[in-house]
């Protein structure tokens, strides 16, 4: 329950619709999870270079990285599609505001991101992101303490974020459920339930 990873620091009302927009829904088939991964990776690419681009709230060198994973997978180059494993976003307020679609969560997942931690988190979005084997955590202050390539060390354990590069700390005030722990640890909520 602790993890570790490079940040990028996104501001505030951050909309589902900027992370994968609503016409990219229906693009990919399901039963085949290699080409539905690539479909909404492909859907929430457009939507990030369109409606986020020149959004002062998402990072445009953020955009550039989907770019390199959008592109590993064209290519199958393997460094380039891990370019974000790991990494973690951390927002203002509001973020995953918007339509309760879980494509926004699963692009996010699927380009790597490892958690999503911000000031305040839309509660579909939340549970989405778990439901997918992320880190969601909305916690005051947390934006404060962080700019794009600090490294983070969230220990849910401890309930505590490190700033590893600065040296700053913030002590979370959020219990989670001892169900999210253990779905986490299973790997996702239909593992989760697949084993129980």
């Amino acid at each position: 329950m602790i993890i570790e990873g490079q940040v990028w620091r996104f501001g505030k009302d951050i909309d589902t619709d900027e992370l994968f927009a609503g016409r990219f829904i229906m693009v990919g088939d399901e039963r085949d999870p290699e080409a539905y991964k690539r479909s909404i990776i492909k859907g929430a690419f457009e939507s990030l270079s369109t409606i986020g681009k020149g959004n002062k709230n998402i990072p445009d060198e953020f955009i550039d990285a989907v770019s390199r994973v959008v592109s590993g997978y064209n290519k199958d180059v393997h460094e380039d599609k891990m370019a974000l494993k790991g990494h973690i976003i951390i927002a203002g307020e509001n973020f995953g505001i918007g339509s309760s679609r879980q494509q926004a969560a699963e692009a996010l997942r699927f380009f790597g991101i490892s958690a999503c931690l911000a000031e305040t988190i839309h509660r579909i979005f939340f549970r989405n992101f778990w439901n997918l084997n992320g880190i969601a955590i909305d916690q005051r202050g947390i934006s404060s303490i962080f700019e794009t390539g600090d490294i983070a060390r969230v220990d849910l354990q401890q309930y505590t974020v490190h700033n590893l590069t600065s040296k700053k700390e913030i002590k979370l005030h959020i219990k989670l459920p001892a169900e999210f722990i253990a779905m986490y640890s299973e790997g996702g909520l239909i593992p989760y339930h697949k084993k129980h």
